[in-house]
């Protein structure tokens, strides 16, 4: 089965022997250890433009870009010089700085929902203070969250993120809460309401149920955790309607979403206006750089340490000087940037989606723009979390990734996450990756497998 896999992969084993011995799984974060990335993980060595190289010298179009943080590719000469520049003057300083100033000025040209911001490190860290700040806006205690959604690996969101059987997930109306493994107290979900996503009947029922003590909802505004499941039509219009009239907060986590989708983000495009919202990834592109921002009357209950709020690596030097270079460079010339990830997205799925019709193998493609995966199923359409996990076949995925990587396309092993261009990317590159996609949904057929 990993035999053509192993074979180009020999320093990358031998890493991963090593790994084994001074690791957890061998690496330092599941996702990219040996429970996603059987048999063993690619060693990456260095990455140029919109391109991957490996221990072992292979070359690979990268589709993943650092779990989709690297919006600007690898190595870009803006990001670069302002890295090299702002060495030599100190790394870290944990001061004010004019470059964070800077920073917040320009995202909050951008994210116009926005009167204040403060920066941090993660999203998993964003997330925590936008949870703890609608709890100390509202006095109440309690969180919506989605099925399929996750926040980030703090305890008090880590539930009911991952498939499961769906005759264990219980009815919609009443989801059985799931924490997503050990050490976290009971306690923890009991100030969680869970519901199932993209169905607005039952998010009203369950809000005007709870709206007593419910602080805010929480939602992405495309599932980015079971691949790409694109809202319905009219449905965060819907949710955020409820939440208003129910007194809720509407939380907006576009960790994923955020400073991919365009100036002013996903919200901005679906004309939300979300009462907080949290960013990452791309906010930093490469670099470790999250954001919550929001409502002024909101965000100042952060003020003289009422909901505390602390980092050393708070808008740290280096991250803000490549955060400000990223939001400059995929801006200007009218957002030429973001056109042209779009751009790319969209021939990766429309190529993708004829290349799947023209052989009749049972596979979709879901996506917009920068953001798509596929999903071996005989369904058209992949609208929850339950359709995930009862109807995309997981191992099929893993087996085309796998035959991707042997073709030079670097993807996620995992069906759950995405795909994504580069601001580096060219169209030569994606008529390249088409070509991988095509080549290798033929042999899978040839082989049975579709």
């Amino acid at each position: 089965m990993y035999e053509s896999f192993e074979k180009r992969s020999v320093k990358s084993k031998q890493l991963f022997d090593r790994a084994m011995k001074v690791f957890v799984e061998g690496a330092n974060s599941p996702s990219r250890g040996i429970a996603t990335c059987k048999p063993y993980p690619i060693y990456v060595r260095d990455g140029k433009g919109g391109r991957l190289f490996d221990a072992d010298g292979n070359s690979y179009i990268d589709l993943m870009l650092g779990f989709s943080a690297n919006i600007m590719g690898h190595g870009h000469p803006k990001i670069v010089e302002a890295v090299t520049r702002a060495i030599q003057g100190g790394s870290h300083f944990a001061a004010c700085t004019e470059i964070e100033v800077k920073c917040g000025e320009k995202f909050l040209s951008m994210i116009k929902n926005a009167d204040k911001v403060r920066f941090g490190n993660t999203g998993t860290e964003a997330v925590m203070m936008a949870v703890r700040l609608a709890r100390a806006v509202t006095g109440k205690k309690k969180i919506l969250k989605f099925e399929g959604q996750y926040h980030g690996w703090y305890d008090g969101l880590l539930a009911n993120c991952h498939t499961r059987p769906v005759d264990t997930m219980g009815a919609k109306m009443d989801p059985v809460k799931m924490v997503e493994g050990s050490g976290i107290p009971q306690e923890h979900i009991e100030n969680l309401v869970i519901c199932p996503w993209n169905d607005l009947e039952i998010l009203e029922k369950m809000v005007k149920c709870h709206k007593h003590e419910l602080a805010a909802i929480i939602t992405e505004p495309i599932m980015a955790n079971v691949g790409v499941i694109l809202p319905k039509k009219g449905y965060l219009e819907g949710l955020q309607r409820i939440a208003k009239e129910n007194d809720v907060l509407f939380i907006l986590d576009e960790v994923v979403t955020g400073f991919r989708y365009g100036n002013g983000c996903y919200q901005d495009m679906a004309g939300l206006n979300p009462d907080i919202s949290t960013f990452g990834k791309a906010l930093g592109a490469g670099l470790p750089v999250s954001a919550i921002a929001g409502r002024e009357g909101y965000m100042q209950e952060m003020q003289w340490g009422k909901a505390l709020s602390y980092g050393t690596f708070n808008s740290a030097r280096l991250p803000m000087e490549v955060s400000y270079v990223n939001m400059t460079e995929m801006t200007k010339d009218d957002c030429a940037g973001y056109r042209h990830i779009h751009e790319l997205g969209e021939m990766l799925i429309n190529g993708s989606r004829q290349i799947i019709k023209d052989l009749g193998i049972p596979v979709i493609v879901q996506g917009y723009g920068p953001m798509l995966q596929y999903y071996f199923t005989e369904k058209e359409a992949i609208n929850d979390v339950r359709d995930y996990a009862e109807f995309a076949d997981k191992e099929k995925y893993q087996t085309f990734a796998r035959k991707l990587l042997c073709r030079g396309l670097y993807v996620t092993s995992s069906n759950g996450l995405h795909h994504c261009p580069c601001l580096q990317h060219t169209k030569e590159d994606f008529a390249e990756a088409l070509n991988i996609i095509e080549d290798t949904f033929k042999e899978m057929k040839s082989e049975g497998i579709l």
